[in-house]
């Protein structure tokens, strides 16, 4: 019988490590969300943020500007965060409007409060496994922290070391970050995306299979057959709006033919909002030259950075 990887309750423990480690500051970290346009979606997850943030006691400024909003008037919003002390942490709300280079936003916010762990700076340390404190792009950190509950990790061994992992899209945000993780952590990782001619051939024998790219019932029961095996772990992290439903990459019907997997919705989403809370404390930290506490889970910056 699968088994559930549940991201609902996984978020609770990590918010309540957050909530435990805001109590002991002097002061409260501040948070600044920036919305362009009114993209129903981005509005409803930008108030999911906020309403997380006042749960674990993170203060939030949010700014709504209006869809025609030219690149640079972005950007000198975001520089005048990024020169204010008041702020720990800057995010803002993707997608953006066709008129502005996200390449640019993302650039121009300052790596030390870059919650989202978008920065080349920050991507660039992960990459190098650097010694210098870096926050993490949140989806992935939360992925790994969700692997950490099926695969064990002791002080000697991640726990992935020797897995065979297929991910599924190169983006930016989740699957590029993602593998370098993996990586790290000791997995074999081969990256595919929906253009992959036969994913049929090239999840033959894996261990774990993520999925990242918004394509609902691209995992399907043929896919788990053919990697030959019935206890794969399979991390669905795409999100998709079908008949007025939130679905994921994967088909329902594939639930009973594996090992764990992540239910969507209620798996890697709020397990990603929760990382962003933790990116929020961990930027106050790195700011006031305070030393980064150690998360007391196993998924921490020492091992996988």
């Amino acid at each position: 019988m699968a088994e559930i990887i549940d991201g609902k309750t996984i978020a609770e423990s990590v918010n309540e490590e957050v909530r435990h480690q805001i109590g002991k500051l002097d002061e409260r970290p501040r948070l600044a969300m920036i919305l362009v346009g009114d993209d129903p979606a981005s509005s409803v997850y930008v108030q999911r943020k906020i309403d997380t943030c006042r749960k674990v006691g993170i203060e939030t400024i949010s700014a709504r500007l209006d869809p025609d909003t030219d690149e640079q008037s972005l950007l000198s919003m975001i520089e005048s965060f990024n020169s204010s002390s008041s702020f720990n942490g800057i995010l803002v709300q993707l997608p953006l409007p066709e008129q502005i280079n996200v390449k640019h936003v993302i650039e121009a916010i300052n790596p030390a409060k870059d919650v989202d762990g978008f920065h080349p700076v920050n991507i660039g340390r992960l990459s190098v496994r650097s010694s210098v404190p870096y926050l993490h792009p949140c989806t992935p950190w939360g992925i790994m922290h969700m692997l950490d509950t099926v695969y064990e990790r002791t002080e000697h061994h991640s726990g992935l070391q020797g897995k065979r992992v297929v991910v599924i899209g190169q983006s930016n945000i989740v699957g590029r970050p993602l593998s370098i993780m993996l990586q790290n952590d000791g997995a074999t990782v081969h990256m595919c995306d929906k253009y992959t001619p036969d994913l049929l051939d090239e999840v033959q024998g894996v261990d774990i299979i993520i999925s990242a790219v918004g394509v609902p019932g691209l995992l399907n029961k043929k896919m788990i057959e053919a990697t030959g095996r019935d206890d794969v772990t399979i991390i669905d992290a795409g999100i998709t709006k079908k008949d007025k439903k939130v679905v994921g990459d994967a088909d329902p019907e594939i639930y009973e033919q594996v090992g764990y997997y992540t239910p969507v919705p209620g798996g890697v989403g709020p397990v990603t909002v929760a990382f962003l809370m933790r990116n929020v404390v961990k930027a106050y930290h790195i700011q006031n030259n305070l030393p980064v506490p150690s998360l007391p889970w196993k998924t921490d910056d020492n091992n996988i950075s």
